[in-house]
């Protein structure tokens, strides 16, 4: 069997990854047999309904509540991705990583077991949001760790920083001198399914992190609640939160699909699209018991 290549897409909450990833999709879909794997590290996968909405031709393979470089599911990953490869045979695969995955464990992914026969590492990127670049805090070198891995840098949301975005690409040199940094609004760059230059230099000296202490939680229910409420919810929590996301059963028979990033909140009405609520929070700074409570209080 020919070894697949195989492509990482990392960066923290919110950087713009899977807006990146319908890109390749709407690129190579019907070109290519394109193997996605989404992981999640909260316990539900709200950008895999995303991108399943799109009608377009891949297959997905999920894996929630952790990253699947971290020891504690890394194991359960490798046998999931070679039972994936073995039933769908993809021409490539791609990877979206959760935003607070550590990759420098790639490696062990690669070279584990069987793996090692039928995959390769063709490409490591990693999206950078530049309006929120100094904003992520205790999770700085989580980042870092990201950036150092990557082949590619992509600084996105450049639309909105001005004379920040020196700094942000020195920052992101100081981490990786090697990587080639592209600069880009809502992820309009080429991506090639081919094999890139790999960076050999994998910082060895760089030790694997131990899993953050973040909550990462969902709240799951059929409450509806009004628009207005929502805004007001949303307005309270999202400060404290690295990532706000999902959908909201609103009155008046309405879906709201919800993106928060930090204090940046979108909100977007869909017509016909009626679903129950599932909302996913990352966070240092609540619980669920806190955040659920309120959402019933808002309800």
């Amino acid at each position: 069997m020919q070894k697949i290549p195989f492509h990482i897409i990392s960066g923290f909450l919110g950087s713009g990854k899977t807006t990146f990833l319908k890109r390749i999709i709407d690129q190579y879909s019907g070109e290519k047999k394109i193997g996605i794997i989404q992981n999640e590290f909260a316990p539900a996968n709200i950008d895999g309904v995303e991108l399943q909405k799109s009608g377009k031709d891949f297959n997905l393979l999920e894996i929630n509540n952790g990253s699947v470089f971290c020891v504690c599911l890394l194991g359960d990953f490798v046998h999931s991705l070679e039972k994936f490869i073995d039933e769908y045979r993809p021409d490539n695969i791609i990877i979206e990583a959760s935003g607070l995955s550590d990759t420098t464990s790639i490696s062990e992914v690669i070279s584990a077991g069987r793996l090692a026969e039928k995959i390769y590492l063709a490409s490591n990127w990693c999206i950078i949001d530049a309006q929120n670049f100094a904003k992520v805090g205790p999770m700085k070198q989580r980042v870092s760790h990201q950036i150092r891995m990557a082949d590619v840098i992509v600084v996105n949301k450049t639309d909105l920083v001005g004379n920040e975005m020196e700094t942000i690409k020195n920052e992101v040199r100081k981490a990786n001198p090697f990587a080639e940094i592209k600069e880009t609004t809502y992820c309009d760059i080429d991506f090639e399914l081919g094999n890139r230059a790999i960076n050999k230099f994998y910082f060895s000296d760089v030790k694997t992190m131990a899993s953050p202490e973040i909550n990462s939680m969902v709240i799951k229910n059929g409450r509806k609640m009004s628009r207005k409420a929502l805004q007001q919810f949303l307005n309270e929590w999202a400060p404290k939160a690295y990532r706000i996301k999902g959908f909201v059963n609103l009155t008046k028979g309405k879906t709201a699909a919800v993106q928060c990033t930090f204090d940046s909140i979108k909100i977007v009405e869909m017509e016909n699209d009626f679903r129950p609520t599932e909302l996913v929070a990352i966070s240092t700074e609540f619980t669920l018991r806190e955040w659920n409570r309120s959402f019933k209080a808002y309800c």
